[in-house]
């Protein structure tokens, strides 16, 4: 194959072995063939050393799966490879009990030989062993003239020498010489009584303990990260219930799951709950972890091994106390903390403060924040953390460019910057307002002019603006975050989705928790903070409880928390840069205007409120004259409705610019069927038609839960409820204060108050607000002149 000619596609399905496209298998799924599991990717990895990588980038990169031909060749490798080990592992075994000693080749004479067989006494040849560390028994010899051949010795065949001045040639291959890896997976054999026994890693018989443990007992290993996850799969839980009904579904454990094989050392450490400890076989209660160890071993014989270290963390969920000293809590967070610290298993003891810890990993990290110094190399200023003596370097000592005054961290740096950014013919310094039309005697001019302690306001009088730093802009926005509660959101396609992830949500109040729980923390080096102009882009952010997360002081909006920040917690901020945060409060129901503190009951009408009337759109379409606030809403509009129309009707060879809206053309104008409902293949001119049609023939809907009543969307289900059942009138007249229960009927009863009388009757000359009062109005006419 080619494959310099293949074009990879965005496509779901794309083979990993041969890059064809189409329907495929998961590599790391069992698939059961023949009665038997098999999962490729371990196939690949056993036959030919192979392990197919996996990217979260590119196209079909998080991908990986494989073709039913390439499963075909796989499978037909690994069967070859086994016959062969086998024969190998036949054929020695037999050179090994001498079978082949009795029995003579003889060759015809029109058969030609390469090279001529010498035999040579069996004493003289070097004997290759298949494993170098097998030993042989030398009590007993025997001295007739045959030696006696066990039959548990394994070897490999005998060396046949050549014909003198022709290459050597073996009828047994070398050995392929084998890899570190390799060399470290091999099982050692050992000596003993019975024969040969296989000597095991220490990190596989942790394995074999956790199997032991989890198999036999009713013990449920788990892991914490904020909340319950499983121990095999890494599903999360908010309860311990969920917890330990969806681990029982995961059924036996097996060496070949993947948590199993990351127990690779002592130190890691397998949390378990031990909430009812029993024994799965005979179905005892014991009290203590240590019990039903030694009743597996003693009672049912389980070869259960002591003397490799395991760490296992035991702790009670249902309860949340503490086992060695009973104290109760009511997060899970707290109790590990509280067995850390005041029952380490191990005695790891800071130098410096002899404060104790339980893990190595807390002890590094405790003498990197606590006792570690950081000094400043100019000023020899000591610093507790190293973020505290970057902020220092930031403000204390710059180098400021001669031209342009911007900052920079580095003598470097700076000189470095008006090499490349600065090639003006006439360039002027900043600090001695000094003009040079050289640029070699401008750089020897700007070393020699340290004057650094100048004014910057000299850079306004010579024109030239300050350009924005992104870094800073983003180490502004991620100190807002970290240090307040304001929390960024994105809103697309009617829902909020979360800043951090492409998670979304129906309402606001599930966003702001999912955020607090799973990014409590906003790094610069994160996707969403690294994307292209976030200086030019806006950021929304929820201030509908807005404090400081230091003193816990309520904040009114974004500048009274930043000069509260500056001024009473001393924090680094470059307030010469606009922050670019956008916020809004996220109340459920009540979205007000952040600018005329108009109330909106959709946060999607508020946005349209905000473009509308308080947005300076300058990015104009020049197809059809719209304004946006900024050139990826243009670009999203141009590609959306000014495209090639390359959909064109069959019926009046009108064109379209997607397939949707042609179909919803045929639908509507011409009345074609186009609409096909999914349960008994009725077709409709319209989706709304076919959902009616569900309503009323198989009765299938959005149903209220007040009145059953059936609705054709989830929305209309919601107002009929808010509006009908609940009675909800939160939008109030300012002049008489009735109450209505959206904006648009307000909307019809402010033309009482404001409203002119546009409808006035030709007979009598009576004047009305609206249209059905005339008609009302003329009935009484044409009952008096039919009087008549």
């Amino acid at each position: 194959m080619e494959f310099d000619e293949i074009v990879v596609k965005e496509s779901p399905g794309l083979c990993r072995c041969c890059l064809s496209e189409g329907c495929y298998k998961d590599l790391g799924t069992e698939y059961t063939w023949m009665d038997e599991t098999e999962v490729y990717a371990d196939i690949l990895l056993e036959c030919f050393d192979i392990s197919i990588s996996q990217h979260m980038e590119g196209p079909n990169g998080p991908n990986r799966l494989i073709c039913e031909v390439c499963i075909t060749r796989l499978r037909d490798a690994c069967n070859f490879k086994k016959q062969v080990l086998d024969s190998e592992k036949k054929f020695v075994d037999m050179v090994g009990r001498g079978e082949f000693k009795s029995k003579v080749i003889v060759y015809q004479e029109q058969m030609k030989s390469e090279m001529i067989v010498e035999p040579q006494p069996a004493h003289d040849a070097d004997v290759e062993y298949l494993d170098e560390e097998i030993d042989y028994d030398d009590g007993n010899k025997d001295d007739s003239n045959e030696p006696t051949v066990s039959e548990d010795i394994t070897v490999d065949a005998l060396p046949i020498k050549g014909k003198r001045g022709r290459p050597k040639k073996s009828t047994v291959k070398p050995e392929k010489k084998k890899s570190k890896l390799e060399e470290k997976t091999k099982p050692k054999i050992v000596k003993d009584v019975n024969g040969p026994v296989k000597r095991i890693s220490a990190n596989k018989l942790r394995r074999l303990n956790l199997q032991i443990l989890f198999h036999n007992t009713s013990v449920i290993p788990f892991k914490w990260r904020g909340k319950y996850l499983c121990f095999y799969c890494g599903e999360d839980f908010k309860s311990y219930e969920n917890l330990k009904e969806h681990t029982k579904d995961h059924g036996v454990c097996s060496d070949k799951d993947r948590a199993l094989r990351l127990v690779k050392s002592a130190d890691v450490e397998v949390k378990i709950d031990v909430s009812q400890i029993s024994c799965n076989i005979c179905h005892e209660n014991f009290m203590q972890l240590e019990e039903i160890i030694s009743h597996l071993v003693d009672t049912h014989n389980l070869p259960y091994d002591r003397r490799v270290n395991l760490s296992i963390a035991p702790y009670r969920l249902s309860d949340l106390s503490c086992l060695m000293c009973d104290e109760k809590f009511n997060y899970l967070k707290k109790l590990i903390v509280h067995v850390n610290t005041d029952h380490p298993s191990q005695d790891l003891n800071c130098v410096q403060c002899q404060q104790k810890f339980n893990k190595t990993r807390d002890l590094d990290a405790h003498i990197r924040t606590k006792h570690r110094n950081h000094i400043c190399s100019k000023c020899f200023l000591n610093f507790r953390t190293r973020s505290e003596l970057l902020s220092h370097k930031r403000v204390a000592h710059t180098f400021k460019c001669n031209v342009c005054i911007r900052s920079f961290s580095s003598i470097g740096k700076c000189f470095k910057h008006i090499k490349n950014d600065h090639t003006g013919a006439v360039m002027r310094c900043g600090f001695s307002v000094t003009s040079l039309t050289s640029k070699q005697g401008f750089h020897r001019h700007a070393i020699q002019c340290t004057d650094n302690c100048k004014k910057s306001v000299e850079a306004v009088t010579l024109g030239v603006d300050k350009k924005p730093c992104v870094t800073q802009i983003r180490d502004n926005i991620a100190c807002i975050f970290n240090m307040s509660t304001a929390i960024p959101f994105k809103y697309f396609m009617s829902k909020f989705r979360c800043f951090y992830c492409p998670k979304d949500f129906n309402e606001c109040d599930d966003l702001k928790q999912h955020t607090i729980t799973e990014h409590p923390l906003c790094d610069t080096k994160l996707k969403s903070m690294k994307l292209r102009h976030r200086h030019d882009g806006v950021i929304k952010v929820d201030t509908s409880s807005l404090s400081c997360k230091i003193c816990f002081e309520n904040i009114q909006d974004l500048e009274s928390l930043i000069k509260h920040l500056h001024n009473e917690h001393k924090i680094y901020f470059d307030k010469s840069l606009s922050i670019n945060l956008q916020s809004y409060k996220l109340i459920k129901d009540n979205f007000p205007c952040p600018f005329c503190g108009d109330v909106f009951r959709y946060f999607r009408t508020l946005l349209n409120h905000v473009v509308k009337m308080h947005s300076d759109n300058k990015n104009i379409c020049m197809h059809c004259g719209m304004a946006f606030r900024n050139a990826p809403n243009l670009r999203t509009h141009i590609a959306r409705h000014h495209k090639a129309a390359n959909f064109k009707c069959s019926e009046c060879d009108l064109s379209f610019f997607s397939n949707y809206y042609l179909q919803t053309h045929l639908g509507r104008v011409h009345g074609t069927k186009v609409v096909e409902c999914l349960q008994c293949h009725e077709k409709f001119t319209s989706v709304y038609e076919m959902q009616r049609h569900k309503i009323d023939v198989h009765g299938t809907g959005h149903e209220c839960s007040y009145c059953h009543k059936l609705f054709t969307g989830k929305s209309s289900v919601v107002d009929h409820i808010r509006r009908t059942h609940l009675k909800e009138k939160n939008v109030a007249c300012t002049v008489c204060l009735e109450k209505f229960f959206d904006r648009q009927s307000l909307k019809v009863h402010m033309v009482k108050h404001y409203g002119e009388r546009n409808f006035h009757c030709d007979i009598c000359g009576k004047k009305f607000l609206w249209k059905k009062n005339l008609r009302e109005h003329m009935t009484s006419h044409t009952k008096s002149s039919t009087s008549n």
